[in-house]
């Protein structure tokens, strides 16, 4: 797990500040991804461990430069952009970030190679009031390791990243939140994923006890795929 408590971050960030250690393992290139390439996961409720719904991924758009994910979650809809797999430009983050994002940000920066990590700062340009957010993302990639979900049993490599959200109000502070993937260079994603959220009741009081109260706590498992 990455270090905790929350990052400060600057008020001024201009480009992206990536620092990638690569290590001497065999690298994991970047997937082919194309139009109709779809995931299906069911969501587990980390809270009480039950069955929350199903969300499913699909590649809408895969052209030099520009790729296009939409993302359904029970009646809900929502699209993200990429320059390359990886690297997001714009979309929905979670339910209170969201918008264009300068430069891209680096979810998964291929190719991926055991214990490389790397961190990058982004500004977000938030989807409802139009106002620039800084965003800070730290991540590290792990081992391969054996993970068995309702589509089968895979070797995956481990990716951890936290993200430092920008996403604070009038009413409360910003979210930190990890998510945990377990990536298949087959299936071209991850087949398992979790979520762990934590946030600031105030957003100008973070950091103390009892100012960190928990947010999303979700387990994303494959159920299918399909790979043009």
């Amino acid at each position: 797990m990455l270090s905790h408590p929350l990052f400060p971050l600057q008020t001024a960030v201009g480009a992206a500040l990536v620092a990638v250690s690569l290590a001497a393992a065999a690298q994991v290139a970047a997937p082919a991804l194309k139009t109709g390439d779809s995931w299906t996961y069911r969501v587990i409720n980390n809270y009480n461990k039950q069955i929350a719904g199903t969300w499913t991924r699909e590649v809408t758009r895969a052209g030099p430069g520009s790729i296009r994910m939409t993302t359904q979650a029970g009646a809900r809809s929502t699209e993200a952009a990429f320059s390359t797999p990886g690297e997001m430009t714009g979309g929905v983050l979670t339910d209170r970030a969201g918008g264009t994002i300068e430069p891209a940000l680096q979810l998964m920066p291929f190719p991926l190679a055991e214990r490389q990590s790397w961190s990058q700062r982004v500004v977000r340009i938030d989807a409802a009031t139009k106002e620039k957010r800084d965003m800070l993302i730290r991540g590290r990639v792990g081992g391969w390791e054996t993970v068995t979900v309702p589509a089968g049993t895979f070797k995956a490599i481990k990716v951890e990243r936290t993200m430092y959200l920008g996403d604070y109000d009038s009413f409360r502070g910003i979210t930190w939140r990890t998510e945990t993937d377990w990536y298949v260079p087959e299936v071209k994603g991850p087949v398992k994923t979790e979520v762990f959220e934590e946030y600031c009741e105030h957003r100008y009081v973070c950091g103390g006890v009892g100012t960190l109260l928990p947010g999303e706590r979700s387990t994303y498992e494959l159920t299918a795929y399909r790979s043009r």
